[in-house]
């Protein structure tokens, strides 16, 4: 029987953004009715995590950058990968010392928390970033502990810790490497696999790993297209690349740089072929999906299609996650939990409230909330609106007078 890695809470501390603590966490934090569980995960007792969760939030309130500092902390523990090969050095800057804790919870019943900081250093006139302290501590997952003990790692067993290890293993520890990989191989964990989507946001990059896309979701896409190809042409010591794409009652083109194939096709065919091979991909594998700005390129419908594969218990079979951001509000009533839903505002500094933890009357669409301010910081301000409507209408007022 494989053991499973689940994650639970992703806590980030000190960031110069960010107010105190950000908690993110996959935990439902409301009562779950047995015949409400179709897009949730069950770990044991009464503990379960929702398979999908999203941030919602107005422009520049830092929904992007708390997905990249929860994907980047989950590739360097699970992805084998360091520090500079996540893209954390992207979103961690100000010679700052930023704290993550990592809750997991392992099939095999244990959980975990693995404690991290991660500074930046200067050497030889170069900065790096680097883990100074880690920690890793586990505990059995009990059935007579409370829920709200659940992370509570006070009275756990400290297993690793980074600044006592034994000099041998000490000294082959590269120091922008995660210890959890130790923990990982030790228990034979199957760790989730992470898939960024976030890099076709502005862009429509295709998947490096597409093969034949499947004649079901072009036709979902652009009914018009026949049929979308990569093949691997191999010849005299080299492998040629080469993409075919053909539209119905047209020819073939063929060409072996995608972008000219790309050229031929609307941005969100292109999004949707990228977005839905990924999606399977985690589906198939039971892993981690991060989605920026879910709705972006394509029809809000297409967006709901892929958001249903994660609540269906008959296709996502392995508790796949999907996680992603939205300026569309209305997507907030399509989730059946208040608890799936987190909302980024940017006051002064960086803010993240889960929709569970408000007094919001649940007989209220949630859109409408959103919409009209209820929760401060989730609409834009009134006077801003004016302004820009008043600056808009000069401005081609102006432009009109000119033409005269």
């Amino acid at each position: 029987m494989i053991n499973r890695l689940r994650l639970l809470d992703i806590r980030i501390r000190n960031y110069p953004l960010f107010e105190k603590e950000i908690d993110f966490s996959l935990l439902t934090s409301n009562r779950v009715a047995q015949d409400k569980v179709d897009s949730l995960n069950h770990l044991y007792g009464n503990n379960y995590t929702n398979n999908i969760t999203t941030i919602v939030g107005k422009n520049a309130t830092g929904k992007t950058t708390i997905m990249k500092l929860e994907m980047g902390i989950l590739y360097l523990l699970f992805g084998n990968k360091s520090i500079n090969e996540t893209g954390l050095n992207e979103v961690l800057f100000d010679n700052s010392t930023v704290d993550f804790d990592v809750f997991l919870y392992g099939t095999d019943g244990i959980l975990i928390k693995d404690e991290l900081s991660i500074s930046q250093i200067i050497n030889n006139e170069q900065s790096e970033f680097v883990i100074n302290k880690e920690k890793i501590y586990i505990k059995k997952a009990l059935l007579s502990e409370s829920k709200k003990d659940l992370l509570n790692f006070e009275k756990s067993k400290l297993i690793l810790d980074r600044n006592h290890l034994r000099p041998e293993v000490s000294s082959i520890l590269s120091p922008d490497d995660s210890l959890f990989k130790s923990l990982i191989n030790s228990h034979g964990y199957k760790a989730p696999r992470i898939m960024d989507n976030t890099i076709f946001t502005n862009s429509n990059r295709f998947v490096s790993n597409l093969g034949n896309v499947p004649t079901e979701i072009l036709n979902y896409l652009d009914p018009s297209i026949e049929y979308l190809k990569k093949e691997t042409i191999e010849g005299s010591g080299n492998s040629q690349v080469l993409f075919r794409l053909k539209f119905k009652n047209g020819k073939e083109i063929a060409d072996g740089n995608f972008s000219v194939i790309n050229s031929y096709l609307s941005s969100g065919t292109t999004k949707g072929i990228s977005l839905y091979t990924q999606i399977l991909s985690t589906l198939k594998d039971g892993g981690i999906i991060f989605v920026d700005e879910i709705e972006n390129h394509f029809n809000h419908a297409i967006a709901r299609t892929f958001l249903n594969y994660f609540k269906d218990p008959f296709i996502n079979i392995n508790n796949a996650k999907l996680i992603f951001t939205t300026h569309y509000s209305e997507f907030l009533d399509d989730l059946e939990r208040n608890d799936q839903i987190y909302i980024a505002r940017r006051l002064d500094k960086i803010s993240l409230t889960r929709y569970s933890s408000t007094n919001i009357r649940s007989d209220i669409l949630r859109a409408d909330v959103f919409m009209s301010n209820a929760i401060s910081g989730t609409a834009p301000e009134y006077e801003a609106y004016m302004a820009l409507k008043k600056a808009t209408i000069k401005s081609i007022k102006k432009f009109n007078s000119n033409e005269v």
